[in-house]
């Protein structure tokens, strides 16, 4: 049965073979047209391989057997021959062999450096060139220095072949950066480093300058960067020890420059900025009164990163007001009709400091809907719906408690009144969303072991 089986078989592709053979318009063995690779655009990432397929073949589109010399290889790339692709057994025997000639050869192609290169493929007489595109693996060398300080400019150079977007990013792993420019052609970005950079530098926006339409990489240098952190604020103040009361000036070097929600602290006490220079460097502070010690900051930052917000204490100055009061005295009304106006501030963290040496009164509201002994007065006037917040302090631990009043004069809300009798000596709360309008402040004394203070200070700020 076997016998017979194998006999078909046998027949069956004699008289196939014959009809192919007969057949005038096909030639299994035809002379080879074109060598092919696949893939024809082999993509490598840089420092990688990827594999390439090579056959020499006929208008049939079979393969003759064959071996390829390559030639004209790019720069950016090398070519390799795959001396183990496709073993055969010889004539039958259990011995494999990598035959010279083959249907169809392997070669691994290597990225060296970014870019479109080629190579080509010779055999039988017939050659073909193919394209190879390089990804670049990381931005290299590509930081033009090492360490600096803060403001310092580091550019950074895109690997050849490649470029930076106008929308490219910087990112160090530790500490902020300004990017100071971007070269027309893409090819640089100069940045501004901050304090405490460390790191390489991560750009997210690279191009490759031959396939545009792969869209943006995100690539890291192979050097980093090193800046020292900022340790204290350079700083020079008016006064140590200002009278009481007095206003001082506080100013920054070394670029830094306060932000619009900065802050000046005398011994972690915020004492309210009355008004800032031009170009943000300068503070008028009055010191909180009872407050005194290191002065520190919130809110200030580098000329050249405006939005990195630092905390920093000053390079050891200190503020410690005298026992003499000698600031600007604004002394409460006994009534609405005499109230004194405080002229509040228009800019937002800016505060107005009022100080107050004068006169207890007894207006009907403070003594009697709000049931104290004595109150002073002042007048505001609200321009458009704002928010303000306010601090008081006093210097006893008397009760005092702050309200606001209509424009009558009548009860309309609390402002502060969270203590009684407190060796806090102060105040704080918040006039949320005032309307457009003119209010009074009343200040009121809670009779108790301890005296009318004769000394009053209140800030208000905008929020």
């Amino acid at each position: 049965m076997k016998k017979m089986v194998r006999g078909a078989i046998a027949i069956l592709a004699l008289s196939g073979l014959s009809g192919c053979v007969d057949d005038p318009l096909l030639d299994l063995n035809s002379e080879p047209t074109e060598v092919r690779a696949n893939p024809i655009v082999l993509n490598v990432k840089q420092g990688d391989s990827s594999a390439v397929l090579l056959r020499l073949i006929n208008p049939l589109n079979n393969s003759v057997r064959t071996s390829f010399t390559i030639s004209g290889a790019g720069a950016g790339i090398a070519v390799h021959y795959d001396p183990l692709y496709r073993p055969e057994f010889v004539d039958g025997s259990d011995t494999l062999i990598v035959p010279l000639d083959k249907s169809q050869q392997r070669y691994f192609v290597v990225g060296v450096s970014p870019g479109e290169f080629t190579y080509t493929a010779t055999a039988g007489g017939l050659s073909g060139t193919f394209k190879v595109r390089v990804e670049p693996a990381n931005l290299g060398a590509a930081l033009s220095r090492t360490t600096g300080v803060a403001g310092d400019e580091v550019t950074i150079t895109a690997p050849a072949n490649t470029s930076f977007t106008q929308t490219a990013t910087v990112a160090f792993a530790t500490g902020a950066n300004a990017i100071a420019s971007r070269s027309a052609d893409g090819k640089t970005i100069k940045v501004l480093v901050g304090p405490g950079v460390t790191g390489a530098a991560t750009v997210v926006g690279v191009t490759m300058d031959y396939l545009t339409a792969a869209g943006n990489l995100t690539l890291v240098s192979t050097n980093t960067v090193t800046t020292p952190a900022l340790a204290a604020a350079p700083t020079t103040v008016s006064a140590a020890a200002p009278n009481a009361g007095a206003p001082v000036t506080v100013t920054l070097g070394g670029s830094l420059r306060f932000r619009g929600d900065g802050k000046v602290l005398i011994g972690g006490v915020e004492a309210g900025i009355t008004a800032l220079s031009a170009d943000s460097s300068t503070a008028t502070i009055v010191p909180t009164y009872n407050s005194t010690g290191a002065v520190t900051f919130t809110g200030v930052a580098l000329s050249f990163l405006p939005t990195v917000a630092l905390a920093l204490p000053s390079d050891g100055k200190t503020i410690a007001p005298t026992a003499t009061f000698g600031g600007t005295t604004l002394a409460g009304g006994t009534d609405i009709a005499n109230a004194p106006e405080i002229a509040l501030p228009t800019v937002a963290g800016r505060s107005a400091v009022v100080t107050d040496q004068g006169a207890y009164g007894a207006y009907a509201t403070c003594t009697g809907t709000l049931g104290g002994n004595t109150c002073r007065i002042y007048k505001i006037v609200v321009p458009a719906t704002t928010t303000y917040r306010v601090d008081a302090n006093w210097n006893n631990a008397a009760d005092l408690g702050i309200y606001r009043l209509t424009s009558a004069g009548a009860f309309a809300a609390t402002v502060a009144d969270a203590h009684g009798e407190d060796a806090s000596k102060n105040e704080n709360g918040t006039m949320t969303s005032l309307a457009a309008g003119t209010y009074y402040l009343a200040v009121v004394w809670y009779a108790g072991s301890e005296t009318q203070p004769t000394t009053f200070q209140m800030r208000i700020t905008k929020n």
